[in-house]
């Protein structure tokens, strides 16, 4: 069969336009570093490095979720500490003036020592961080507490929202504590409830009883203390009863007392007032072991970020790295492959030249 000119052309028309196509196509992956440049090159490819892309991109959010949870948490830690200490200060006060009535002047000077820590819990129970309580659920954007001046309370204002950062596809973390719930599984950082009645003895024979309130308020935990004497039983001289929600409520009941006053400014007996003195020892220490437990739960969950966190850099890593096995180009061998090309080219250009210098006369002889 003749092999017609045409024919010979074509062939070699074909074969530089494939190897010059080729060459273009390398020469681009030589520059963008990529193998794959259009989703028709490599499908199967280009939809593998999309779904890696889109796990980075997840891992790099849960990581910045996780940035912002230990940045929430290392603040109240911080708080959560100043509450302890407080916390403290009170029980130090009741054990230097609540044990015997004193001097007026160390009763007053009691008292406004009291009102000082009163103020400062009230102070930290409404800190903010980037402009919102904390302590106040989803209700961020107003205080925890307010002073009630009607009913003579330090009212919760906030909820038992819990929030929560999404911290893998799985996987959600609360970060925030509550300043009160009624719901007992909620940790709660200013108030403590009672699931049932406690009683403990006061030096003079008194029995204190601790029990929940029977008005309960809807978003917090009201706690009724009895105090009467087993040898007067009815006596009202020998018989009180008050109610507290948090360590306010507490700090104030106390600093009112060392000044032989109810809360509301009706007079108290001295007997009362220390009794009522003694009897707020116990809700103190109560509150202490409640604070304590809720440290430790902020330190579980910041040690479980912590772990998530080394996951998550673990996970992002072998990604980029399965992502670049899949879409960066090698480029010792992109460059072996160009010259090559370069190399067939050149053999096909001096092909052409002897191909189309030839005439009808290298026919004829």
């Amino acid at each position: 069969m003749r092999i017609a000119s045409v024919m010979l052309y074509n062939q070699l028309a074909r074969s530089l336009n494939d190897n010059l196509t080729d060459l273009i196509e390398k020469n681009n992956r030589l520059a963008s570093g990529k193998k794959i440049s259009k989703p028709s090159e490599n499908v199967l490819g280009t939809i593998k490095a999309m779904d890696y892309k889109l796990s980075i991109d997840r891992n790099d959010q849960y990581q910045t979720n996780l940035s912002q949870a230990n940045t929430f948490l290392d603040y109240n830690d911080k708080i959560l500490g100043q509450v302890s200490n407080t916390l403290g200060s009170l029980k130090e006060l009741i054990y230097s003036g609540g044990l015997s009535s004193g001097t007026a002047e160390d009763r007053a000077t009691y008292a406004r020592q009291a009102e000082s820590l009163r103020d400062y819990l009230l102070d930290l129970s409404n800190s903010k961080f980037n402009n919102r309580y904390i302590f106040s659920g989803f209700q961020s954007d107003q205080k925890a507490y307010e002073y009630d001046s009607v009913n003579h309370v330090y009212a919760y204002q906030g909820d038992s929202g819990q929030l929560k950062l999404p911290i893998d596809n799985t996987m959600v973390q609360t970060i925030n504590f509550v300043g009160s719930s009624p719901d007992s599984s909620i940790s709660t950082t200013f108030s403590y409830s009672v699931p049932v009645p406690e009683t403990i003895t006061l030096s003079d024979g008194s029995v204190v009883t601790y029990s929940a309130a029977l008005v309960q308020p809807a978003n917090a935990t009201t706690i009724q203390v009895e105090i009467t004497h087993p040898d007067h039983p009815g006596d009202p001289d020998y018989e009180d009863s008050f109610t507290f929600s948090n360590v306010m409520d507490v700090a104030n009941l106390m600093s009112q007392a060392w000044q032989y006053q109810d809360v509301d400014g009706s007079v108290l007996s001295e007997s009362k007032s220390m009794n009522r003195l003694q009897a707020l020892s116990h809700p103190l220490d109560k509150a202490g072991k409640q604070l304590l437990s809720v440290q430790a739960e902020s330190g579980i969950r910041q040690v479980h970020l912590k772990d998530q966190e080394s996951r998550l850099k673990s996970g992002t890593l072998s990604l980029q790295n399965a992502l670049t096995q899949t879409e960066d180009a090698d480029m010792n061998e992109t460059a072996i492959e160009i010259t090559k090309i370069t190399t067939t080219l050149e053999a096909l250009r001096m092909s052409a030249s002897n191909i189309l210098a030839q005439s009808l006369f290298d026919f004829l002889f």
